[in-house]
């Protein structure tokens, strides 16, 4: 009667299903459902943890064994499961299923992938995608597009839009394969401050009383930037600063550092309200080509970006070592 029991209704008395891809702070489970009253034991090894459970289940009820510390990774289980009737009666199977804790999906994107003046961008997550939507925020952060991906690739899902309104802000959702969500937040805006460069002194970085209405000039047009678009993005200034070829390599590169973080510092001191980063260049980044000692006003500069990121490593800013101001 026993093995009568085991062959013929075994399916149908206890079925299980399972969660089996899950993000990094969650946990794979197992459920199982018996249709008769007993009691559910299970047991199973997931690439060396073990994980049991054994419950008294009513007809039609389940119970879940979650599968809870799994690293991030694919996991290989294997076990067995075991139901118990009342009456003395048991079936026992075999359980092996893959299961996988998935790390946060990444995104990379590059200066190429977006194109403002050709309304498009594409993206790299780091697993395929199944779907994928972008919103484009525009001036007051009003939505100007919202666009679903075209995924002939599923990890380079392409957007393109045709509103032709000035974007300060993209926002992409992308759902993957196993149903994990996850979003990239970008900000192309930026803004080059115009000015007059501040003339320094040979070899001093130190402000002359002369030169303070040059900055008190820029920043009547970084309040204007900022009350236009402060309320969208979080506006962040980076200055950077050159010289020309006049002196050793190195001492250029120091003194032009010494004289960004000084103009870096009075944005500080005249109430700029994001962060304030800078940069020297020295001579490695010159306006106008020249030939060593040579002086050039055009290469004694500097510049004043307002940008909502980092901006990208580019000839005028070939290096990426932005020191914070405070």
């Amino acid at each position: 009667m026993l093995g009568m029991w085991i062959a013929a209704a075994w399916a149908q008395d206890l079925s299980f299903d399972a969660v089996r891809q899950v993000p990094v702070g969650s946990a794979p489970s197992v459920t199982f459902h018996a249709a008769v009253e007993g009691f559910v034991a299970a047991a199973l090894d997931c690439g060396g943890r073990r994980f049991s459970l054994k419950q008294r289940v009513a007809a039609g009820a389940s119970v879940t064994l979650p599968l809870e510390g799994l690293p991030a990774g694919r996991h290989r289980c294997a076990g067995q499961v075991r139901l118990e009737r009342p009456g003395g009666d048991w079936a026992e199977a075999p359980l092996a299923l893959d299961v996988a804790v998935l790390e946060a999906l990444g995104w990379q994107v590059s200066p190429e992938d977006l194109d403002l003046a050709a309304h498009t961008l594409v993206v790299h997550p780091s697993r395929p995608l199944r779907e994928a939507v972008v919103e484009v925020r525009g001036v007051g952060g009003e939505i100007v597009a919202t666009e679903t991906a075209v995924l002939v690739d599923p990890l380079a899902p392409t957007f393109s839009w045709t509103a032709d309104d000035e974007v300060l802000a993209l926002t992409v959702t992308g759902v993957d394969e196993a149903g994990i969500s996850g979003t990239l937040a970008l900000s192309p805006w930026h803004y080059a401050i115009p000015h007059d460069d501040v003339v320094f002194p040979t070899g001093q970085h130190t402000i002359p009383a002369a030169e303070v209405a040059k900055l008190d000039r820029c920043w009547s047009d970084v309040a204007r930037v900022l009350d236009k678009y402060g309320d969208v993005v979080e506006i962040q200034l980076f200055v950077a600063g050159y010289t020309d070829t006049v002196g050793d390599a190195a001492s250029n590169q120091a003194l032009s550092e010494r004289r960004a973080r000084a103009i870096a510092t009075w944005f500080v001191q005249r109430g700029f309200p994001g962060p304030v980063w800078f940069q020297g260049f020295g001579e490695s980044a010159l306006a106008v080509a020249t030939a060593d000692e040579t002086e050039s006003a055009a290469n004694r500069r500097a510049l004043y970006l307002l940008a909502a990121q980092r901006p990208a490593t580019s000839r005028d800013l070939p290096r990426d070592a932005w020191q914070a101001a405070r």
